[in-house]
């Protein structure tokens, strides 16, 4: 393969760059209209959750182990040592290639780091400023801080110290990930020899193992195979373990997992394709034991302990953070979903979301149902077609860090409720994604939900309790906006409201340089309420085509001010 490879691979570096791995793509998201398409879709072997127990050794095919069955549609490009699609499968290499030959001094050192320490240990620095607290009360430690300048032995020894002590302060969420991490269900062991898929540095010299690896590497056995990445199936496991119990790093941690996946391949240990079906492994996997029974009382518990002085509430907290980036963390993960491949397969298919999956966002989105966050996986889920990407249940195209973000796409009504009294995202909470669809958006309860996307939905906005914040200018998308109660607060000095604007009770919150552009007409009642600012006089607060009624209250100005009403607009005056 090596000889076949090489001209080809000359050509590919002349117009594959390493954009291929860092280029963003844009969420291409529809909604289930009804229950039906929200239903899950069994696989030859049941569901994944259901029968994850069965990955065990001599569990070989599809029908009996579900680990082999999620990572089948690679069967499509390679099965027992023979390729089937020449061509993705040498993009897979020249992919490989590339990202190890831009590999720099800091990234070859953390990519030394992930391959030596225990695989959970390397999840800790996604905690952030909560990372030292963790690394105290869970009694976390590593045997390895620096990468040596000089090769390691070949028989050199992974990490031989305890991640973590489950019975410290932080005891039941170590356990949980311990649960998901090191039972006897949670390797790749078993699919990478059903798979027989040769590691990425053993097919291609273009790809420059990590040198403090190379005789680690080159001493590795013939049956060490690249599909699926097992570091990568374990960031995963802990990642998306930790993020259950603190959802408030939820976006940080799944970034760090998918770094220690991008890890493997800057080594020279895997390809972008072993990554991705670790991902896969790792994520249904985390929701198998989150969904499991036997692991309820445990999970609670490790929710409970992480919302104290313990972790989230210590008053020690760093300033350190490497993923505090949101947009930087948004365009890596993104990226690392497809690793820069195009679709190959059909395109055309429907988005399915498996069996369980919404147990993944229980803690992140806890105001909706469960049939809402199956809804949310399915309206931020990727196109189908990528590479290894289409399971039968649909593990492949989840988009986890785009639906924690709420939905990507209202084509019927929601209604949330949020109680600010449970605190947490129960009391608070962003939806970033840009909403499109026909559906109207109701909003219950005494909680805050901001909407920050360039949304472009055309159901509406029907705001009954709590407070709805519009936080870009097109937050509030193309529909009618009825206020019949709780606080509609405007922050920006400029937002489009794409339909009518109906007020009968509530508070309307603007700033003194809000300019609130209403599309059609103006139904005018309840209360405007002015922020603190500089006044202006004659500033436009609002504008319409026409208008009825007025404002039955104003506050928030001083004495001699007050609002005028004009056919078309209502503005400041003194």
């Amino acid at each position: 393969m090596k000889t076949n490879q090489h001209s080809w691979f000359q050509k590919a570096l002349v117009t594959v760059s390493i954009a291929v791995v860092t280029l963003p793509f844009a969420i291409q998201s529809a909604q289930a209209k009804t229950t039906d398409e929200l239903a899950p879709h069994a696989a030859a072997y049941g569901y994944f959750v259901d029968h994850y127990r069965q990955n065990i050794a001599g569990h070989t095919t599809v029908q009996n182990n579900p680990v082999v069955g999620e990572m089948s549609p690679f069967s499509t490009y390679w099965s027992s040592g023979q390729a089937h699609d020449p061509d993705i499968l040498n993009q897979n290499i020249v992919q490989s290639a590339i990202i190890t030959q831009h590999r720099t001094d800091a990234e070859a050192t953390r990519s030394y780091l992930t391959d030596r320490r225990d695989l959970r240990y390397n999840l800790i620095s996604g905690l952030g400023p909560y990372a030292t607290t963790f690394i105290k009360n869970a009694n976390a430690q590593t045997d390895f801080t620096t990468m040596p300048t000089t090769p390691l032995p070949a028989n050199a020894p992974y990490s031989k110290v305890e991640w973590a002590d489950p019975t410290s302060t932080l005891g039941p969420l170590v356990k949980l990930v311990n649960t998901t991490v090191h039972s006897p269900f949670s390797g790749t062991g078993v699919v990478k020899h059903v798979v027989k898929y040769i590691r990425p540095y053993r097919q291609s010299p273009q790809v420059k193992v990590l040198p403090a690896l190379s005789n680690v590497m080159a001493a590795a056995k013939s049956d060490d195979y690249d599909f699926p990445s097992g570091h990568t199936t374990a960031a995963f496991e802990t990642g998306l373990t930790l993020a259950y119990a603190v959802p408030e790093r939820f976006q940080e941690l799944i970034t760090r997992a998918s770094e220690v996946g991008y890890d493997r391949v800057l080594a020279g240990r895997h390809s972008p394709l072993a990554v991705i079906g670790g991902r896969l492994v790792g994520t249904a996997m985390t929701a198998a034991v989150l969904n499991d029974p036997e692991n309820q009382d445990l999970k609670q518990q490790a929710y409970q302990v992480a919302h104290t002085s313990a972790l989230l509430d210590s008053k020690v907290a760093t300033a350190v953070d490497d993923f505090s980036n949101y947009q930087t963390n948004r365009t890596t993960y993104r990226s690392r979903l497809t690793y820069g491949f195009k679709p190959s397969g059909d395109t055309h298919q429907a988005m399915r979301v498996p069996k369980g999956a919404e147990v993944l966002l229980a803690s992140r989105l806890p105001y909706l149902s469960t049939n809402q966050r199956r809804d949310v996986l399915y309206t931020t889920g990727l196109p189908s077609g990528y590479p290894v990407l289409d399971d039968t249940e649909g593990w492949g195209r989840l988009d986890l860090f785009s639906a924690t973000n709420g939905y990507g796409a209202l084509n019927q009504q929601v209604t949330i409720t949020m109680d600010a009294k449970r605190g947490g995202f129960n009391a608070q909470d962003t939806w970033r994604n840009n909403l499109t669809g026909q559906g109207q958006l109701v909003k219950k309860g005494t909680g805050t939900l901001t909407l920050a996307g360039n949304n472009q939905f055309t159901g509406g906005v029907r705001l009954k309790a709590g407070t709805l914040n519009l936080a870009s200018p097109t937050a509030a998308g193309k529909g009618t906006i009825i206020l019949n109660g709780g606080t509609l607060q405007v922050t920006k000095n400029y937002t489009h409201l794409g339909g009518q604007f109906r007020q009968s009770a509530g508070r309307l919150v603007v700033t003194p340089s809000s300019h609130l552009k209403i599309k059609h007409t103006a139904k005018l009642g309840g209360t405007l309420a002015l922020t603190k600012g500089h006044l202006k006089n004659g500033t436009k607060l609002m504008t319409f085509q026409a208008h009825t009624g007025k404002f039955k209250r104003v506050t928030g100005l001083p004495h001699g001010w007050h609002v005028h009403y004009t056919k078309h607009a209502v503005s400041l005056a003194k």
